[in-house]
């Protein structure tokens, strides 16, 4: 990659802590705390409960929930919708267990958008959270966003609801984060706090299947080691190819792709994120540049990166990768504006990562619900990337189902209220769903019509942003913490300097090194230009 992948070092120092309970090699299991130098919760401490009843189950437990016998959650996967679950049931009075498949945290993926609804979500959460998330971040305040002609880069249509709509409704702005840092502040908030030892995180360990105990008396869960812990809840966050939804729905367990219940979109998605500095860093949260057959996204990151998104129309997926994703895409988009090409050009091939992109049609006719058992995020309603809001439903998803969870009195009330979460939750994300593909439809409709472009601006254009303010706006309804637009601008502004600030300093580093990161220049009316103006 052109440049470090910021917080590198910090993730690598991290993951130690966050291996939370390594698994023992041999019987009889108990919990250990991994050593680390990380400034955190100590090494030493181990939660009497959460890890008690991990390690030890015990068969003795009352029916009453109460503070000495509180709920004990299970929830498989430790993405960014299992660790914030994990927060919002902590808070609620539960001891939780994350297991996480992978070995340790890493640096992976990066920037993402997190609307107004998922930032209200985690001002609800947790202050220091909030704060920690937007010391990381970027906000769409005094930017704009919108779909470009993928030939010429002109500006065709612009989503002003995205800033407009939280500052007429005392929301939080939505903001651009990198997943690592998003995924860092999680796990430091699980590790900070009087309560934190009522969450811990086990690395290297998944849920592979469940049963609900036939006395009624909790869940079964087998682990990839062979261990079965019972736990009071079962919640499934382990992502689009979720074993513990597999079993739910009585889908094939483990497969991917074209064997999975899952849909294809047409799209295979390459992506990048170089170390670059175009004309419209400052001023721009996304664009969408849409020409014949795909479409290509580009969002500004930290430290003067860009992330790049090519959505590449594909007949069938499982198709194997290309070996220079470089050379194809500019061939593929050969004759593009030349603000797509130069993204390309500027990222090293083996930086290039491409897969197919898959959602899920709505499971209205299928409970999240199965006795104890229950799921979160991309497990039950993954969405297309392009509405920006699979990490925002995921966070509503944990808040709701700590509110839901809370009432319980009597581990006997736990089935019920899980279909009680289904159902809450059911209405919302299969609209933003819906939405989403919704969106990618109408970009398929709208590239045969790019020669008749006036035309279509004429008759569209009109239209266009009661559409798009009806479609944030919705998105944006879920909001449990609103935030006064003054101090919301007054924290944007601050998060704009740092911005700026970091982004200099990285294309100042570069440029001593002797890389070239200057893009082309502006030949296009900006209507960011306005907004900053203003």
């Amino acid at each position: 990659r052109s440049a470090p992948t910021v917080g590198r070092a910090r993730m690598a120092a991290l993951a130690p802590t966050l291996g939370a309970f390594a698994r023992p090699a041999h019987a009889p299991r108990s919990c250990r705390r991994v050593s680390s130098s990380r400034v955190g919760r100590s090494a030493s401490r181990v939660s009497p409960r959460a890890a008690g009843w991990f390690a030890e189950p015990s068969a003795d437990v009352p029916d009453a929930v109460s503070a000495d016998a509180p709920l004990r959650v299970l929830v498989a996967g430790g993405g960014l919708g299992g660790l914030f679950a994990a927060i919002c049931l902590r808070n609620a009075g539960a001891d939780v267990v994350v297991l996480e498949r992978t070995a340790s945290y890493r640096p992976f993926g990066g920037p993402i958008q997190l609307a107004s609804n998922g930032v209200s979500v985690i001002k609800a959460v947790s202050e220091s959270l909030f704060t920690r998330v937007h010391e990381v971040s970027r906000p769409f305040w005094r930017t704009t966003s919108g779909i470009r002609d993928g030939l010429k880069g002109n500006w065709m249509f612009t989503f002003g609801a995205i800033t407009e709509l939280p500052d007429e409704k005392d929301l939080p702005f939505s903001i651009c984060v990198d997943r690592s840092d998003l995924q860092e502040a999680l796990l430091r908030e699980i590790n900070n706090g009087d309560d934190s030892e009522r969450v811990v995180v086990e690395m290297d360990t998944a849920v592979v299947k469940y049963a609900n105990r036939a006395d009624g008396a909790g869940i079964d869960a087998t682990l990839a080691d062979g261990r079965v812990v019972t736990a009071d809840v079962l919640v499934g966050a382990d992502g689009i190819w979720s074993l513990v939804r597999a079993q739910m729905f009585g889908e094939p367990s483990g497969v991917k792709g074209a064997g999975s219940t899952a849909s294809f979109t047409g799209y295979k998605l390459f992506s990048g994120l170089p170390l670059f500095k175009p004309y419209y860093y400052e001023d721009v949260g996304y664009s969408a540049f849409i020409g014949p057959d795909h479409y290509f996204v580009t969002c500004p990151d930290r430290a003067g990166r860009v992330q790049w998104y090519g959505f590449i129309k594909a007949d069938a997926p499982n198709a194997v990768d290309v070996s220079d994703p470089r050379a194809f895409l500019e061939d593929t988009l050969k004759g593009w504006a030349p603000e797509v090409l130069e993204l390309i050009r500027a990222t090293d091939p083996s930086e290039i990562q491409q897969r197919d992109l898959w959602d899920r049609f709505p499971s209205v006719g299928k409970s999240w619900a199965d006795g104890h058992a229950t799921l979160l995020g991309d497990s039950c309603h993954a969405t297309m990337p392009n509405i920006g809001q699979g990490a925002g439903l995921a966070f509503e998803d944990g808040f709701e189902l700590a509110n839901v969870l809370k009432t319980v009195t009597n581990r006997s009330e736990i089935p019920a209220a899980l279909r009680s979460f289904y159902r809450r939750r059911i209405a919302r994300t299969a609209a933003v769903q819906g939405l989403g593909r919704m969106n990618s439809e109408a970009i398929k409709i709208l590239t045969p019509l790019l020669p008749i472009r006036p035309l279509v601006e004429y008759f569209i254009g009109p239209f266009l942003p009661l559409v798009f303010r009806a479609q944030f706006g919705y998105c944006y309804s879920f909001c449990p913490q609103k935030m006064d637009a003054r101090d919301a601008r007054a924290l944007a502004e601050e998060m704009r300097a740092r911005h700026k600030k970091e982004a200099e300093e990285a294309w100042a580093d570069a440029e001593a090194r002797g890389v070239a990161v200057e893009g082309v220049e502006n030949k296009h009316e900006n209507p960011a230009l306005e907004v900053i103006a203003n």
